[in-house]
């Protein structure tokens, strides 16, 4: 009996015992003989009003059952979602209203049918394993596929199916959701996403070809400018060889630069596989600095602070010179264009305490980094330099990063800028 119910019957049961007792109670107990007489009609009596208690009781509990079930009924037939009780021969047993619209049929004739027929054709072998897995299983099992309706309406379908008793002969019971909506709904999201990432890929795909077409157009300007130049040195009377030298010279720099731009932006976007060497970093980047010092256009002073008793790395010794070359280069040409009268470059390497790891930071004395312009430091074709694809600083940490490093920048107030990058130890 439903709990709803149980106050019902518990005052029904106290109004048939105060009915009894009533019905018991002598009239006169003087006119009783003795206790004993009483106690003995007493239990007579009750002993015949007993089935009429017994008879009410049962009466109460069989209209709550019938009150409970056509509750249940109500709820089951009128329950938005679709309900389905399968035989272990996928012979529909019981279906409920929602059930019947969502299949298209009358319930009285979906009765004693397959259910599989209902399955598109397309999804058949996947409701064959779901049909199987619920049955080999006590956990509930989901899958979704399409079902077809005998007027050939489909519609997109998701099952939530569970055994309800132990063994593989027992029913099952399927719950079937209409995700129709959810699935267009999905699918118009996929689409929208996709013309998103064309749009973004034909930005991205203009905004290298504007980026590629500025940077090599400056450089061969100048080569034309430099050959007309060389030309028409040649073709004076008395040519001034030291002036065509020097035109030539030109050439020969401007050629190197489109040629350095084209090799970073192919080198940002195609990493290819590389091999990792084991190697002394503080030798590295004495031999770094060397090269850099020796380049004519890089002077500066540099400050070398050494880790004691180093670790050795493991990484692309190519790659780990790239990257520091850059981040030289860059620092050097900034202070010089803001016209520092002594550039000054510090190099720092130390391990990274319970990490295996070390980290190399480099500080120069420049102008340092706009603040607004730090979230777009590495970004692929922005810079802040009047010559220069943008390039440098996103294969930079590309670079490291595919080497299992990090690289960053680091703010701070005052002048200077500061960018830290870890390797990860040999061992």
């Amino acid at each position: 009996m439903p709990p709803a119910d149980e106050p019902v019957r518990k005052k029904a049961q106290y109004a048939l015992r105060v009915e009894v007792e009533e019905q018991l109670s002598p009239e006169s107990p003087v006119e009783e003989n003795s206790r004993a007489t009483w106690e003995k009609l007493y239990e007579l009596q009750a002993h015949l009003l007993a089935p009429k208690l017994q008879d009410d009781e049962r009466r109460n509990t069989q209209i709550g059952g019938e009150v409970f079930r056509d509750r249940y009924m109500d709820l089951y037939d009128f329950f938005p979602i679709g309900y389905l009780t399968l035989g272990s021969d996928g012979i529909i047993n019981e279906v409920n209203l929602a059930g019947a619209a969502l299949l298209g049929v009358e319930r009285s004739k979906l009765i004693r049918r397959r259910f599989a027929p209902f399955v598109a054709p397309d999804d058949s072998e996947s409701w064959h394993r779901h049909f199987l897995h619920t049955q080999n299983s006590s956990d509930r099992q989901s899958c979704e596929l399409a079902i077809r309706r005998l007027d050939g309406s489909s519609f997109q379908a998701k099952l939530d199916s569970m055994r309800m008793e132990a063994g593989n002969d027992a029913p099952l019971r399927i719950v079937i959701s209409d995700i129709t909506e959810r699935k267009s709904m999905e699918k118009e999201i996929q689409y929208r996403r996709k013309e998103m990432d064309d749009l973004h890929m034909l930005h991205a795909t203009s905004q290298t070809v504007a980026a590629i077409a500025h940077e090599l157009n400056q450089p061969l300007l100048a080569i034309a400018s430099y050959s007309s130049a060389a030309l028409m040195l040649l073709e004076s009377g008395e040519p001034n060889l030291d002036k065509v030298r020097k035109a030539i010279d030109g050439c020969e720099r401007q050629a190197h630069r489109a040629g350095k731009s084209i090799r970073d932006l192919l080198e940002f976007l195609n990493i290819q596989e590389f091999t990792t060497e084991i190697f002394d970093l503080h030798k590295e980047i004495a031999d770094i600095l060397d090269a850099a010092r020796s380049e004519q256009e890089l002077a500066f002073e540099c400050v070398f602070h050494k880790s004691e008793e180093l670790p050795l790395v493991r990484a692309s010794r190519t790659h780990v010179q790239k990257v520091l070359l850059n981040l030289l280069h860059n620092g050097v040409e900034a202070m010089r264009e803001a016209g520092v009268p002594l550039p000054v470059i510090s190099v720092t390497v130390k391990r990274i305490p319970d990490e295996s790891a070390v980290q190399v930071t480099i500080q120069d004395n420049g102008p340092g980094i706009r603040e607004e312009d730090v979230y777009r430091l590495f970004k692929p074709f922005f810079t802040t330099k009047a010559k220069g694809i943008g390039m440098g600083l996103a294969v930079s940490r590309s670079l490291i990063e595919t080497n299992g490093g990090k690289l960053w920048f680091e703010l701070q107030a005052g002048a200077g800028a500061i960018f830290h990058l870890t390797l990860p130890l040999a061992s």
